[in-house]
């Protein structure tokens, strides 16, 4: 489902470039669900966004679903990232202009699903994290619970076939964070992998493999 080999990924700094990943392999079947941990500012969401074709590497060999990265143009990333990834971020990343339903909406647009559907979908979606009431709600309306809430409901709708999560508990009430781990689970459960980045230690019992990022490498633990 997802396989990346001697992925390298270089940024450029006042002292020269920095070598964030460093011919970093990784490899995850469907199914599965990663925990990736690390000290802060070791590149953990570096190698997500590298991951899920939200940023580009400098070398390696990327494959997701199947379907070989390296061989595709710009569209053809978008075209992948759209038919069979979603991403749950950290900050949530819902439109502020957007109610919570069309915020759930947007990805189904993009892949044509008429308009009487996708709403049908973006509510049913919404009910499934206890939003049903919010639905016409703007983000700054809505807790920061809700809003990772809706952000999930926004992955659960398009049944990606990969997941990749960014600190999707972080600063959430213990009620949120259980409901979102729920969702997850319940994604992984379906046949999606799921990569998930945390520093939250007391998920680790959720994953099928734990791997600590240091020194540009993924360590299994």
């Amino acid at each position: 489902m997802l396989k990346a080999e001697k992925i390298v990924k270089k940024y450029a700094g006042i002292c020269g470039e920095n070598t964030v990943l460093d011919n970093l392999d990784f490899h995850l079947g469907k199914g599965q669900l990663c925990i990736i941990t690390g000290r802060s500012g070791c590149g953990k969401s570096t190698l997500l966004n590298v991951l899920s074709c939200l940023d580009t590497f400098d070398s390696g060999y990327l494959e997701i679903n199947g379907k070989a990265v390296n061989d595709m143009t710009p569209n053809d990333i978008c075209r992948l990232r759209r038919s069979d990834t979603a991403f749950i971020f950290q900050g949530y990343n819902l439109i502020s202009s957007m109610t919570a339903r069309e915020n759930v909406e947007l990805g189904l647009k993009y892949r044509k699903v008429n308009s009487r559907q996708r709403t049908q979908l973006a509510l049913d979606a919404l009910e499934q994290v206890g939003l049903s009431h919010r639905t016409e709600h703007l983000p700054h309306q809505l807790s920061g619970g809700q809003q990772q809430r809706v952000a999930i409901a926004r992955a659960l709708v398009l049944k990606p076939k990969v997941l990749f999560c960014d600190e999707p508990t972080g600063n959430l009430d213990k009620e949120s964070t259980a409901l979102v781990l729920d969702k997850i689970c319940r994604i992984k459960q379906n046949g999606a992998c799921v990569v998930m980045i945390t520093h939250d230690l007391s998920l680790l019992p959720l994953a099928d493999k734990v791997c600590l990022l240091e020194n540009g490498k993924l360590i299994m633990q």
